[in-house]
Formats: structure tokens, sequence, C-alpha cells
């Protein structure tokens, strides 16, 4: 067992030797949950929410729309139209 301190802002220096055996690098995600008197972290991955082609065409659209000044509402709406104008 290892031992570290809670720091200033709530933070913990997760010791090298547990940096290394799980491979973690700088910046990784946790999610955080605590099991009766542990705390739990556990890396997480966060995969994007579109594709390159998907972001390719919100820009094609962006320029071409930009001029007209319309406006579309974000969610379902703004779904329903990428899918109008892309098709």
């Amino acid at each position: 067992m290892t031992i570290t301190k809670l720091k200033a802002k709530n933070q913990v220096t997760i010791p090298s030797i547990i940096m290394k055996r799980l491979r973690l690098k700088p910046n990784e995600l946790f999610a955080v949950d605590v099991e009766e008197n542990f705390i739990k972290l556990i890396p997480v991955k966060v995969e994007p929410k579109y594709t390159a082609e998907e972001l390719k065409a919100v820009d094609k659209i962006v320029a071409q729309e930009k001029s007209r000044g319309k406006t579309v509402k974000a969610g379902k709406d703004f779904s329903h139209y990428l899918k109008k104008v892309s098709g």
C-alpha cells in the first residue's frame, strides 16, 4: 500500500508506481465512486460524439448558411436539418 496526501482543491497525487502499473498518462479521465469506505477511481475513455465526416458536414453547412443568417434550434431540429441539407 502506498500513502498519498489530499492537497488543496481536493487534489490527490497518484503515485508513479501505480501510474506505471496501470499505464496511466497525464490528463486521463476517471470515473469516481464510493464503495463502503473506499474511493474508486476508474480510468475512462471518452469517445467523440461526432465523426470527422459529420463535423466536416457541419462546417460545410455553417459556411453555406452563414451569409443567410438562418437560425436552427439545437437538438432534434438541428439533426433533422443536417440530414435534409446534406442528404
